[in-house]
């Protein structure tokens, strides 16, 4: 039997006046997200898919400088 993975969002982190949306990544019911995907919100550009651990807020600036 194949399960898709499922998308939800985490979280939405304020870094530095912009905003990104943290999804995680699902497979049928577990608990703990298998990677995560960190996307700016007011354009939707995705920075990193497939991230193995939750992103801090430092992450996350290293990321878009």
């Amino acid at each position: 039997m194949h399960t898709e993975a499922i998308k939800k969002t985490i979280a939405v982190l304020g870094v530095d006046g912009e905003n990104f949306e943290v999804d995680g990544h699902f497979k049928g019911d577990e608990r703990k997200a298998r990677w995560y995907t960190v996307r700016k919100l007011s354009d939707g550009r995705t920075f990193v898919d497939h991230l193995s651990t939750f992103p801090s807020h430092d992450e996350i600036r290293k990321m878009v400088s």
